[in-house]
């Protein structure tokens, strides 16, 4: 009987020990199923193996139906499962559906239908593209962390590009050329699954048509650096794959273009000018590489006048660009690209600004107008090339460029300063010619020790010249001492490199542990030789003027991180140490040297967590400013006898501790994106400058020289006090009964400035808030409205003084597409104020027309006739708020012109 016994407790021991498991942490889990389940069943995305989570299983047998979703289960990955514990006598069929998928019917036999059955579902296009619900196609939908966007849910004409198209897209925006999803850079973009573009995604904003398109599917992966090295606690990055109606497995095309107009008003001289353009552009993109030639030339920039560009040049611009990229690739291993750039300038402009300080008990009023006139001619060009190769989990990367820039600028301005009732005049004209010459060069070398430790290198040289000389002359200013006449000579030098080691560990499957060590050195010589010709016709050495000095800095830095990264979860910190030499020698008028050193330590904090549908991220960083040899100076500069600069040895570096909180919500079903943003920061150690007016001549013995009446002399200090808060909130949804999106979103910041009047130290205050709204039509593919406001209100608080300011800008476009014809409307409307000027109000209106019609079979031809700023000339105002005074300035644009345009796309 005790044997007996002994034996039930071993047998229910060992049963117990096989029913555990052990997970990739290590805890063990205990699965107390009583009827363990007899068919697993796996339902994923055929092509991208994404787990379908929610999908419906029907399970059909001749006396029973059993039916249920899957759900979400951690394995090696995350799977979508469904567990049936039934057996089976006879046939089954087993039936699985999910939106957007074609349904996955199948039939097995009673001895098939056991164990683990994998379900690859099949993307519908007739469910992505056309399913309705209530008459209305859905938008997007979620597949596990997927979000997919129905393209043939918004409307667009029919030579629209995909820039276009992703204007329309709830969460994702188009900033500075760079997509934007969910508040996160598209790193990559997909074309059917394949690489066309590399790293350029920009290219398919235009090389990609919108009619293409049938859905857009964006999600987050590892990079294929971080694949390659088995580091899974990378970062994922943004992925955007499009799936086009052609399939084609090259994407080219191009334009030439060409258009030419006459000004319907007279410039600043009095003339009418004629304007013209012409440009080309040839593209090819494949998995294999890509080819891009781009050149235009022209006087202004009339191409975007169709488009109703309201930034028209001050005065007709002359510029020719040139360009030719081609890339090479093989996969992800090998990356080869060579560019060769090349462009000229030549512009114009004028310009006109008032300052007023804030008073002091000084003096009652101090202002300061400057208006003048330049004109600049440049012609620069660049050759460089990356190279990236991959073999195994070794990587080497290189890129190197080469710059050459040439240029000559001739400027007239005229400067009057009051204060009280006394007044400086100053009328400089200034010719100036420039070379440089540049040199950069990086290297790397990645190699994997083992499954767990690898090693990185990094090595960085750069090199430039610069000579530059010219005239500086002005025979009219109102005080003897501030008259000039110097031929300037000068030239410059610089070189640095830059070396790093890095060495990462991987702990586990989760965590990667990496320190490393960089060294960097930077040398930088100028001189300048100045001839005053006022005094002596002979010439004679400008000793104010002249100098001669280097710069040599370098800095020690070692850091160490620890990432950890798993199922949207990634938590990344970073420790830094540093210690800075920075050293400037004078060579002239005699030798001194400034030396200083300074140590930082700097910590760094992010943690992401969610899906693509709900997601929050916390930054905490903390980093110093570097501070330039010039501030540390201890001696004069007095190259402008009215603007004295100082610098000072004592200066500590400023440490700045900034942090933010952001949340994303993106529900599907709706079409919605909502964010949220909160930030705050403070600088310890803030560098402040310290004006210093001199009513009267002034010798200052430090320095030994003698300030002019109306000098102002500008040292900085270390203060504490600045911080500064802030706060954004962004929404954007489709209006299904429209098929339109809409955008808003509303911005506020507040900061706190420490500034000096004299000796004494105040601190400013600024409020800003903005409001923004945008609506982008897509309910019809021959009618597209697009309208966008933006309303901006501050408010600026000094000692005795208290300024706001209001500018609101709204911008409206129509365009129509009926057969062949095609026309264009745009208008734009722009109010600004201040409660310090009335006459700064101004009341700004444009609008711009084009009309024409299409050409050939495939409509690739047009032509078009338009006018651009057909209302007024609008003069835009501003002012800029900084320490000790506000600066008020306005420029009138010169605008009003028609023109022709002829357009083909092949």
């Amino acid at each position: 009987m005790i044997r007996f016994a002994l034996l039930l407790f071993a047998l229910f021991g060992f049963s117990g020990l096989l029913s555990a498991r052990t997970v990739r942490s290590g805890s063990s889990q205990v699965y107390r199923s009583y009827r363990p389940a007899r068919v697993t069943i796996a339902v994923e995305d055929k092509e991208t193996k994404d787990p379908l989570i929610g999908a419906t299983v029907s399970i059909i047998n001749r006396t029973d139906t059993l039916r249920g979703t899957t759900a979400k289960e951690d394995f090696y990955r995350t799977l979508a499962v469904y567990k049936c514990d039934r057996i089976f006598r006879d046939s089954v069929d087993l039936e699985v559906t999910y939106i957007g998928y074609k349904p996955y019917k199948k039939r097995f036999a009673a001895t098939e239908f056991r164990s683990r059955i994998e379900v690859k579902m099949e993307v519908d296009e007739q469910s992505i593209a056309q399913v309705v619900v209530v008459g209305k196609q859905i938008a997007m939908v979620f597949k596990g962390d997927t979000t997919v966007y129905n393209a043939g849910a918004f409307k667009t004409l029919a030579d629209d590009r995909f820039e276009e198209l992703l204007k329309q897209l709830p969460g994702v925006e188009i900033k500075d050329n760079k997509i934007l999803a969910g508040g996160e850079e598209v790193k990559r973009v997909l074309i059917d699954g394949k690489n066309f573009f590399g790293n350029k995604s920009q290219y398919a904003l235009t090389d990609l048509e919108a009619s293409d398109v049938k859905s857009v599917r964006v999600y987050e992966e590892l990079s294929p650096e971080a694949k390659r090295q088995g580091n899974t606690t990378a970062r994922k990055e943004k992925v955007m794959d499009v799936e086009t109606k052609s399939k084609r497995s090259v994407l080219q095309g191009g334009n030439l273009e060409a258009s030419i107009g006459a000004s319907l008003e007279k410039d600043y001289s009095g003339r009418r000018e004629i304007r013209h353009s012409e440009a080309g552009t040839y593209y090819r993109n494949s998995e294999k590489g890509n080819w891009r030639i781009e050149a235009s030339n022209q006087k202004d920039d009339n191409s975007q006048a169709e488009n109703a560009s309201f930034n028209s040049k001050l005065t007709p611009t002359k510029q020719t660009d040139a360009r030719a990229e081609y890339t090479y690739r093989r996969g992800d291993s090998t990356l080869v690209s060579t560019t060769v750039d090349f462009q000229r300038r030549r512009q114009s402009s004028v310009s006109r600004s008032m300052t007023e300080y804030f008073p002091t008990d000084d003096y009652a009023l101090r202002t300061e107008e400057s208006s003048g006139e330049s004109l600049s001619k440049n012609l620069s060009g660049s050759l460089s090339n990356l190279t990236s190769i991959q073999r195994k989990k070794n990587t080497f990367f290189a890129m190197t460029d080469i710059r050459f820039d040439s240029g000559d600028s001739y400027s007239r301005s005229a400067t009057s300063r009051r204060i009280d009732n006394d007044e400086t005049r100053t009328h400089l004209n200034n010719d100036s010619d420039n070379r440089n010459l540049s040199f950069n060069i990086r290297l790397n070398y990645y190699i994997s020790l083992s499954k767990r430790s690898s090693l990185s290198f990094w090595i960085i040289g750069d090199y430039g010249t610069q000579d530059q000389n010219g005239w500086q002359i002005d025979t009219t200013a109102s005080v003897q001492g501030l008259q000039v006449k110097l031929r300037n000579n000068g030239d410059g030098r610089r070189y640095g490199f830059e070396t790093s080691v890095d060495y990462g560990y991987k702990v586990g499957e989760n965590v990667r542990f990496s320190t490393s060590y960089s060294f960097k050195r930077g040398y930088d010589r100028s001189k300048m030789l100045a001839i005053d010709f006022l005094g002596d016709p002979q010439g004679e050495l400008d000793l104010v003027n002249s100098y001669s000095y280097t710069n040599d800095s370098y800095s020690h830095n070692l850091r160490a991180n620890l990432n950890y990264g798993r199922d949207g979860l990634w938590i990344m910190g970073a420790l830094t140490g540093s210690v800075h030499r920075i050293a400037r020698d004078e060579r002239f008028p005699e030798r001194q040297r400034f030396p200083r050193t300074f140590y930082q330590l700097s910590p760094w904090f992010n943690l992401t967590a969610g899906s693509s549908s709900r997601r929050f991220n916390l930054n905490i960083i903390s980093q110093s400013q570097m501070i330039s040899t010039e501030s540390l100076r201890s001696t004069l500069d007095a190259t402008n006898p009215l603007s004295l600069r100082a610098g000072n040895p004592d200066l500590k570096l400023p440490n700045d501790i900034t942090g933010s909180v952001g949340i994303t919500f993106n529900n599907a079903p709706k079409a919605r994106n909502v964010w949220f943003n909160f930030n705050g920061g403070y600088t310890f150690n803030y560098i402040a400058s310290q004006r210093i007016l001199f009513l009267e001549e002034t010798y200052l013995p430090q320095y030994d020289y003698t300030a002019q009446k109306g000098a102002q002399l500008s040292t900085q200090t270390n203060v504490e006090g600045c911080y500064k808060l802030g706060g954004m909130f962004g929404f954007s949804q489709q209006i299904s009964s429209l098929r339109s999106t809409v955008n808003a979103g509303i911005d506020y910041n507040f900061q706190q400035t420490p500034y000096f009047l004299e000796e004494t130290l105040y601190h400013s205050g600024r409020h800003a808030l903005s409001f923004r709204a945008g609506f982008e039509s897509g309910f019809s593919s021959k009618v597209k409205i697009s309208v966008s406001s933006v309303t901006s209100m501050s408010s600026y608080s000094a000692q005795n003084s208290n300024t706001q300011d209001l500018r609101e800008m709204v911008r409206a476009r129509l365009d129509l597409r009926f057969g062949k014809y095609f026309a264009s409307v745009a208008n734009a409307y722009e109010f600004y104020c201040n409660s310090n000027s009335k006459a700064q109000t101004r009341h700004n209106v444009i609008l711009n027309a084009a009309a024409g019609r299409k050409f050939g079979k495939e409509n690739r031809l047009g032509i078009s006739l338009g006018v651009v700023d057909i209302l007024n000339r609008p003069d835009y105002a501003s002012t800029v708020f900084e320490t000790d005074y506000m600066r008020t300035s306005s420029v009138s644009y010169l605008g009003r012109y028609g023109y022709l345009r002829m357009a083909y796309t092949f």
